[in-house]
């Protein structure tokens, strides 16, 4: 897990992940943890995360959000 901590500190360029099960608690936290070092404009934007654990919530959001940009949802 540490080795994927680092890369995740250190990489900041992801598209999708699709998975059927969900990532445990701990794995989670660890996630949300590493998204705290991602870079802002000049470092001036607050970090604020949300983590969607029901999946027909998470379908609902992405596909809005495809909607927004202009883009086919997967869902």
């Amino acid at each position: 897990m540490n080795e994927t901590l680092r890369i995740l500190e250190t990489r900041r360029s992801c598209r999708k992940f699709i998975a059927d099960k969900m990532p445990s608690e701990e794995d989670l936290n660890a996630v949300i943890r590493a998204g705290t070092f991602a870079p802002s404009g000049h470092g001036s934007q607050s970090v604020k995360i949300i983590a969607v654990t029901n999946k027909t919530m998470r379908d609902k959001l992405s596909a809005e959000n495809a909607r927004i940009m202009g883009q086919k949802s997967d869902f």
